[in-house]
């Protein structure tokens, strides 16, 4: 099964990637420098934008699977509730995902994976041990730990079932308020990221005579180098600035 502590783009986010990098690198080697030879060069902007896209990628993913998580919680503890059995229970949440959220969904897919192996005889607790491992989150492994030991020494399913939603659902309410609240600022963030390309991009086309010293010497070459250096620096600060971890 899949690892999703690590994430591996697809070709089309690939291509994006490649668009990116070489609408950056155009940009850089004109507004900065006016050298095609520079474009060249920009080939090694693509790394950093990768790692870009896959970590957002990542977190997205993560983000969904969480949610998803927190619904199949609360179908087991539905099934749970109606005197199915645990494995049931799994049977029952499978069957409402593959109809809420279609059969490609993340936790439909280990769904399925789970009740495959629970009817060749695997036991239900190394499955979302696995589970737990591989998905990187903290809210999954911590209820999987008390899921195992309650499983073993036996406990009330349903209470566990249910608290864990409450504390998914309360944090995932939190995520949502703080991300509906930096959405403007991060929109804010992108703009002013783009305001030096456009400044460049404006004195460039009406008053060529003013930026030409800077262009086609060592000197005006190291300049706009250390400009670029701190842009890069300041635009690095700023993502860090709307990023909060809850």
């Amino acid at each position: 099964m899949q690892d999703y502590r690590y994430y591996v783009l697809n070709w089309k986010e690939k291509l994006l990637c490649i668009g990116i990098t070489v609408t950056m690198a155009g940009a850089i080697s004109w507004l900065f420098y006016r050298n095609v030879y520079v474009m060249a060069g920009g080939v090694l902007l693509y790394r950093p934008v990768e790692t870009s896209v896959r970590t957002r990628r990542l977190e997205k993913r993560k983000s969904e699977m969480l949610f998803q998580f927190k619904d199949m919680l609360q179908m087991i503890s539905a099934a749970l509730k109606a005197g199915a059995s645990m494995e049931h229970g799994f049977v029952h949440a499978r069957e409402e995902f593959e109809k809420l959220y279609g059969t490609q969904a993340v936790m439909t897919q280990e769904l399925i994976w789970i009740t495959h192996q629970v009817n060749l005889n695997v036991p239900l607790e190394e499955l979302v041990e696995n589970l737990a491992e591989r998905s990187g989150l903290e809210e999954i492994n911590s209820f999987v730990q008390v899921f195992v030991f309650a499983r073993r020494s036996g406990g009330d399913f349903m209470r566990i079932f249910r608290n864990t939603a409450d504390k998914i659902r309360e944090k995932a309410e939190v995520t949502r308020e703080i991300e509906t609240v930096m959405a403007a600022k991060r929109l804010e963030m992108n703009i002013m990221n783009l305001v030096p390309f456009g400044i460049l991009l404006y004195v460039g086309i009406s008053s060529p005579e003013f930026l030409e010293p800077l262009y086609g010497n060592p000197v005006g070459a190291g300049i706009m180098t250390v400009a670029l250096g701190v842009y890069g620096c300041t635009c690095k600060m700023a993502e860090k600035m709307v990023k909060i971890q809850v």
